[in-house]
């Protein structure tokens, strides 16, 4: 396992939950571009995890209410892939669970600002995305 504070390589992954109103039926299972679309809180970028800061792919689970674990599925992307589009990530710790980190150029205030922009990264990711489940949602 990686230290949160080692810089994030290239060759590692990075884990987002996504919400099963995203997931859309099918072999493999398609994902909607709004899993990736930031939320109105997401001032700094959208929430992702570093695989290599966990032991379990599943610990993502840990920062969503227990009661509603199972509405939620895990997608892994490749560093490497965001890096291509022209995309980064940055840790972004939190007290709850280590190797939290942000895509800080899909921000809210980027969606206002480019939208079109905004909505093509959206689309390349969950492109990676249906191909990567670790989890889908179980309700």
């Amino acid at each position: 396992m990686n230290a949160e504070d080692e810089p994030i390589a290239k060759d590692e992954f990075v884990l987002r939950l996504i919400w099963r109103d995203f997931f859309i039926d099918g072999v493999p299972p398609k994902i909607s571009e709004r899993a990736f679309r930031p939320r109105p809180d997401e001032t700094d970028g959208i929430s992702v995890f570093r695989e290599s800061c966990l032991s379990d792919p599943s610990e993502v689970l840990n920062v969503i209410a227990e009661t509603k674990r199972e509405k939620y599925g895990i997608v892994r992307l490749p560093v490497s892939e965001l890096l291509a589009m022209g995309l980064s990530v940055e840790s972004s710790k939190i007290e709850s669970l280590s190797g939290h980190a942000v895509v800080p150029e899909l921000n809210i205030v980027a969606l206002h600002i480019d939208a079109k922009q905004s909505q093509k990264l959206q689309n390349a990711l969950a492109e990676i995305a249906k191909n990567n489940v670790i989890r889908k949602p179980t309700s």
